[in-house]
């Protein structure tokens, strides 16, 4: 993402962690969704907080407003009755369920870059 966002209409990291520049995201006005389990076992959540956190910093610093912002950041931390209530105890690994999971995937596939 931090390399050639402008090869994708939005992004979806799921329990995972950022590892590239930001400033490129920022400038293509990428739509981002962070989703993760609040006790994570491999990253836990604070890696997408302060991914998201600053992101919207730079949206922020750039004259957005907030909710020119919240329509492209989102920062969804899952509790564990979102994954036990599933059937899932493993955090991490329950992480393919955000696949199936409607309200992310239609974030993700309602997003048209086009209107940032």
């Amino acid at each position: 993402m931090g390399k050639r966002p402008d090869l994708f209409t939005a992004y979806l990291q799921c329990s995972s962690q950022w590892d590239g520049d930001y400033g490129p995201v920022v400038e293509s006005r990428l739509p981002v969704y962070f989703v993760i389990g609040e006790d994570d076992e491999y990253y836990g959540a604070e890696p997408s907080e302060e991914a998201y956190g600053t992101l919207r910093d730079m949206y922020s610093e750039e004259g957005l407003s907030d909710k020119e912002i919240d329509e492209l950041l989102v920062l969804d931390v899952k509790d564990a009755e979102y994954f036990e209530s599933r059937g899932v105890e493993y955090q991490h690994g329950g992480g393919n369920l955000f696949a199936a999971d409607e309200e992310i995937m239609g974030w993700l596939f309602g997003k048209d870059k086009m209107h940032y």
